[in-house]
């Protein structure tokens, strides 16, 4: 017993999201694949390097697709367990009744969507050394000035267990809105750990396609080769890929098992194609995530697209910034939603054109 109150747990937060967009009617958001891998992954990953023995998964009406989707993937702790609240409960509800079936003292919080860099023994460090019941890891915003150098938080914190005193047993409760206010007014300690950097954290479908070029990018910096891949230049291919001497392979790229580019194909990184895909003959794919048995006809082009299990673009289509899905979204209305243009095309499969509103920045 004594042991285990002195190890941390993990609790990843991977419940409900809003699905308002075709896109985020694709998959729950956590399960959204990320270099073929769901996100919801890499913050157990993180923890299981750190040496954290164990996490528990919240994923609430999705905890039955998450438990699959994680199935055989490695790198996880030795211990992942799940747990299903049959009610909202808010991230900080979800944390006290996750962290309540664990006889562990500390508990590391990630958001499930959020893919964690920093350096977890640093952030466990600034949490004992300041005695504080609550951390937050945050992070300076690139154009921040000395007279407005305000902090965000990157989806990590640190729980001391005499938390959960403060937070109710029933209802929703969330972290940032009520249980922190709560913990001031309470004049409990809460501090912040200063870490370099945001963690890359999807929102919707730009940022999904950010996240993606940033670990496909990473991927192809730190040089590591994935078990079953081999390297070609900046590109990594599964051993059952069948690549045409004739492609054009071109930046950083991950290709997938039983992926197919035939002849005059050309890929521009970053990219990644997900199993048993097949780019025809003389298309070009362009900084876009390809996920699994799509077709992309000949002489086809799609760039900064996402395109969804057995999509299909059709021979000389051409697709910017776009999400492809094989099937139609229900409906054909016009949203508008943190500095996206959705439009619902009624024609064959779905083409959701993705267009940056005026005064934002493309990845």
């Amino acid at each position: 017993m004594a042991a285990a109150l002195l190890k941390p747990w993990g609790v990843v937060l991977a419940g409900a999201y809003p699905r308002r967009s075709a896109f985020d009617r694709l998959v729950p958001r956590p399960l959204l694949p990320v270099v073929h891998t769901p996100i919801v992954a890499y913050p157990l990953r993180w923890l299981a390097e750190a040496g954290v023995p164990g996490a528990t998964v919240c994923a609430n009406s999705t905890t039955r697709t998450a438990r699959s989707a994680l199935h055989g993937t490695s790198g996880l702790p030795a211990q992942v367990e799940f747990h299903e609240d049959w009610m909202p409960r808010g991230a900080a509800g979800c944390v006290r009744d996750a962290g309540l079936q664990r006889d562990a003292r500390t508990f590391i919080v990630v958001d499930g969507t959020t893919i964690p860099c920093g350096d977890l023994r640093a952030l466990l460090e600034t949490h004992t050394r300041s005695e504080a019941a609550l951390t937050v890891c945050a992070h300076s915003e690139p154009r921040a000035t000395a007279s407005n150098a305000a902090l965000r938080p990157n989806g990590v914190y640190v729980f001391d267990r005499r938390i959960f005193d403060y937070i109710a047993p029933h209802g929703f409760q969330d972290i940032k809105e009520a249980l922190i206010p709560r913990l001031h007014a309470a004049g409990v300690r809460i501090a912040v750990h200063e870490c370099q950097g945001a963690c890359p954290r999807i929102y919707d479908a730009w940022s999904y396609l950010s996240v993606n070029r940033w670990a496909i990018s990473r991927l192809s910096v730190n040089g590591f080769v994935p078990q079953g891949y081999t390297r070609r230049d900046e590109a990594l291919v599964h051993a059952s890929a069948c690549i045409s001497p004739q492609a054009r392979l071109i930046g950083p790229l991950v290709l997938g098992h039983g992926v197919t580019v035939e002849a005059n194909a050309t890929l521009v990184g970053p990219t990644a194609i997900g199993c048993g895909s097949r780019v025809e003959r003389g298309a070009v794919v362009s900084r876009s995530v390809v996920w699994s048995n799509c077709r992309l006809g000949r002489d086809s082009l799609v760039d900064r697209c996402v395109l969804s299990d057995d999509a299909l673009v059709p021979p000389h289509a051409s697709f910017y910034g776009a999400l492809k899905t094989a099937i139609r979204p229900e409906g054909g209305l016009w949203v508008k939603s943190r500095g996206w243009v959705e439009s619902m095309l009624p024609i064959r499969g779905a083409e959701v054109a993705l267009r940056r509103s005026p005064g934002t920045t493309s990845p």
